[in-house]
């Protein structure tokens, strides 16, 4: 009788697991294995399609891998783009910005009830993946193994570039350097043309940034009904819709600067990091540089130590005035106040006065001469320092 209790026992025992590792294995989400971490963390950014067919960032989260394996469950009903990135391969740099190698990231698509099983390897941050669970994730494992030796060639060739101690000649690093990029770049192109019918088409390119929006629109025509129509292409027509506002809001900005090129600088008085009122016009008399930035702007981080050493190699011949725009106070205290800071006058824009100057995104930088006259609208940090060169070589600072 006791026999017969244990093999019972045994025998629900064993049942149960089994049904376990079925309820497991028909889990939604991401299997995966992972080789070559040193760090066992997984960044994981998402953006998830709302019902109105727009991919919104909604979270960053992060999933450790145990004994080489993780499991990352998006909990989401919408289309998600899953981009994941292991935790070593990202670099912080002094001012808080982070700075992802190409090639060291993970673009996939999980649609509702999606089992996907991703195998990675991790290897001089560089990621070698195959992902299955739909035609989204076959085809991104595609274009990984298919650029592969390009992002190697791509990295090879920078390192020897960028080697200031390396005195041979470069010219053969930097023609690597070229056909590794034209690898990278014409790989996804080549597929568009190739199969304009295919909803990844579409992935493809609305996967482009704003910075190609001539090329997104050509592309964009060159698809079929059938990408057109699926749920990447509805997000596609979306993002087209949206880049069309942001050019036309653009192309109003640069008529708008245009015209104030030659006249006054719009004077305005608003409360500077100590709490004081600042005004323009106290600055007559000296060239002055107005930065439009915010805390949210990469670029305006990357920019300031190059605009610090020139401004303090330079003590009292012009002024630069810091003016954050779209921000929260408390984010924009914590920027100009971190050490090493901003040693200039900084304001916060409290009365939308980068409308007045047409400043729609950031940064955005404007030159006013001694007598507060508009002279220019340089289009980026370094255009500024070269326009104060000139002016110093003619003995005008």
């Amino acid at each position: 009788m006791n026999i017969i209790r244990q093999i019972t026992r045994n025998f629900l025992f064993a049942l149960a697991l089994s049904l376990f590792g079925i309820s497991c294995s028909n889990r939604s989400g991401i299997t995966g294995t992972f080789t070559g971490l040193t760090n066992d963390t997984l960044w994981i950014q998402v953006e998830v399609c709302d019902d109105e067919f727009r991919l919104e960032p909604t979270i960053s989260d992060t999933v450790v891998v145990r004994d080489g394996k993780f499991f990352y469950d998006p909990k989401t009903n919408n289309l998600t783009k899953l981009t994941i990135i292991p935790f070593e391969s990202i670099e912080r740099l002094s001012n808080g910005i982070i700075m992802l190698e190409p090639g060291a990231t993970i673009d996939l698509i999980y649609l509702p009830g999606d089992h996907i099983s991703l195998n990675v390897t991790y290897k001089n941050d560089i990621v070698a993946f195959r992902a299955t669970g739909n035609h989204y994730n076959e085809q991104l494992s595609k274009f990984n193994a298919n650029t592969q030796d390009a992002y190697k060639q791509r990295g090879n060739a920078l390192n020897v570039i960028s080697d200031q101690s390396f005195s041979g000649d470069k010219t053969e690093y930097r023609e690597q350097l070229r056909e590794a990029m034209e690898v990278i770049h014409n790989t996804p192109l080549n597929y568009i043309c190739e199969n304009p019918d295919d909803p990844f088409s579409a992935y493809l390119v609305a996967s482009w940034s704003f910075q190609f929006f001539d090329k997104i629109l050509q592309y964009t025509d060159s698809l079929g009904a059938v990408a057109l129509n699926s749920e990447m292409g509805r997000i596609l027509w979306n993002k087209t819709i949206a880049f069309n506002a942001i050019k036309e809001k653009n192309k109003n900005s640069d008529i708008g600067k245009k015209e104030m090129i030659g006249k006054s600088a719009p004077n305005f008085t608003l409360k500077d990091i100590n709490g004081n009122d600042f005004s323009l016009s106290s600055l007559r008399g000296k060239y002055v540089v107005l930065d439009f930035w915010g805390s949210w702007c990469v670029w305006c981080l990357v920019a300031f130590p190059d605009i610090k050493k020139y401004y303090t190699a330079h003590p009292d011949e012009f002024e630069i005035v810091g003016i954050a725009f779209s921000d929260k106070p408390e984010e924009w205290r914590k920027t100009v106040l971190e050490k090493p800071g901003l040693p200039w006058i900084n304001v916060f824009d409290e009365n939308d006065l980068h409308d007045r100057y047409y400043v729609s995104a950031a940064p955005n930088y404007v030159l006013i001469d001694k007598e507060g006259i508009i002279v220019e609208f340089p289009q980026s940090h370094l255009e500024v320092i070269k326009q104060l060169n000139e002016l110093r070589e003619k003995g005008l600072l």
